[in-house]
C-alpha cells in the first residue's frame, strides 16, 4: 500500500474532526481515500427505519465516483438481501466479496451496477462499537480485488473517523437542543416572576 493512501486517510480524518459529518467534509474525505486505495465508487449508506413490503433498506447519504452511478445506489437492501451481513456489520466488522461469490438477488443487484468488488465497513455511533448506524460501501468496478490488510486498515480508519464525526455532531446537536430547552424555560420563568 501506497505511503499516499496513508496521508489521505490521516488528511480526510482532520478534514472530519475540522468540519464534522457535514456533505462536504464526508465526500472530500471518502473521494480522498478512494482515490488513493484505487477503487471506482464509494457511498455512505444509512440504516432505515422505514421500510417497503418485506424490505429494510439503508439510504444513501453521499456517493463519490468515477464508475457511473445508477438510481440502484439509492438505497440498499438490508435485511432481504444482505443474508448474515448485517450481523457482521452491526458488531463492528466489515464485509468484503467478490460479487460472483455472492447468491440471490444481492449478486443481481450489484452486478446491475457494474461491481466486480464490494467492501462494507460500519459506521457507528455511541462507543467506539455501539449503535450501527450506517456504512461505508467501497466498489471496485475494474476487477475482482481481494482486499489486502493494509487496504482494509485504511478503510476501517476512514469509518472510525466517519463514525467520530457523527458522534461529535449529534452531541452538539443533543447540547443545541438542551441549552435551548433552558433558556426556554428560563424566558417563562421570567415571564411569571418564578424562580
Amino acid at each position: 500500500m501506497s505511503l499516499e493512501a496513508f496521508t489521505k486517510v490521516s488528511e480526510a480524518s482532520k478534514l472530519l474532526v475540522e468540519q464534522g459529518f457535514t456533505a462536504h467534509a464526508v465526500l472530500s474525505s471518502i473521494e480522498m481515500v478512494s482515490r488513493a486505495i484505487g477503487v471506482d465508487r464509494s457511498v455512505v449508506y444509512e440504516n432505515g427505519s422505514s421500510t417497503t413490503p418485506g424490505r429494510r433498506l439503508s439510504v444513501m447519504r453521499n456517493v463519490w465516483g468515477v464508475a457511473p452511478t445508477s438510481p440502484l445506489l439509492q438505497t440498499f437492501p438490508l435485511k432481504d438481501q444482505m443474508s448474515g451481513w448485517v450481523e457482521v456489520l452491526s458488531r463492528g466488522q466489515p464485509i468484503w466479496e467478490l460479487v460472483r461469490n455472492i447468491q440471490g438477488s444481492m449478486r443481481v443487484n450489484l452486478e446491475a451496477q457494474g461491481v466486480q468488488s464490494v467492501l462494507l465497513s460500519p459506521i457507528n455511533v455511541g462507543t467506539l462499537n455501539g449503535t450501527w448506524w450506517g456504512f461505508l460501501r467501497l466498489d471496485d468496478c475494474q476487477k475482482e480485488r481481494r482486499w489486502s490488510a493494509e487496504e482494509l486498515n485504511i478503510v476501517k480508519t476512514l469509518s472510525r473517523s466517519l463514525s467520530s464525526a457523527l458522534r461529535q455532531d449529534l452531541r452538539r446537536e443533543a447540547l443545541t437542543q438542551t441549552r435551548n430547552e433552558l433558556e426556554s424555560m428560563m424566558q417563562r420563568c421570567a415571564a411569571t416572576g418564578t424562580r
